[in-house]
């Protein structure tokens, strides 16, 4: 893979792993829709490299945790019995948010002070 954990967004992934990134995000939302839990969902990913898979798979449970919870009016606990996966894995991916949204918030207000040169 031609980056880390940093996504799309940051622009770290080939044409390739873009198409798979997208491809994954369909396989875990028809999979989930079909009553797959999450993990068995997450296993049905096709993707040479795990890395990319489990980037998939964090980053489609993050952004199912801020539509239905951070957006939503639902509990961790709910979403997670709705993606049938443990409450521990959803705790750990809200966490992996805040700390996420927190580094990016002191980088931009760095760059913005001049501390930090852009990129």
């Amino acid at each position: 893979m031609s980056g880390s954990a940093e996504g799309p967004v940051a622009g770290s992934f080939t044409a390739e792993e873009e198409r798979l990134y997208e491809a994954g995000f369909s396989v875990l939302r028809d999979g989930l829709a079909a009553g797959l839990e999450f993990e068995k969902a997450c296993a049905a990913i096709e993707t040479p490299d795990p890395d990319l898979r489990r980037i998939i798979a964090d980053d489609y449970l993050k952004v199912a945790i801020a539509e239905r919870h951070f957006h939503g009016s639902e509990s961790l606990q709910d979403v997670a019995a709705s993606l049938r996966c443990t409450p521990e894995r959803v705790e750990q991916a809200r966490r992996e948010m805040i700390a996420e949204v927190a580094a990016a918030s002191v980088d931009v207000f760095r760059r913005q002070g001049g501390e930090v040169p852009d990129a």
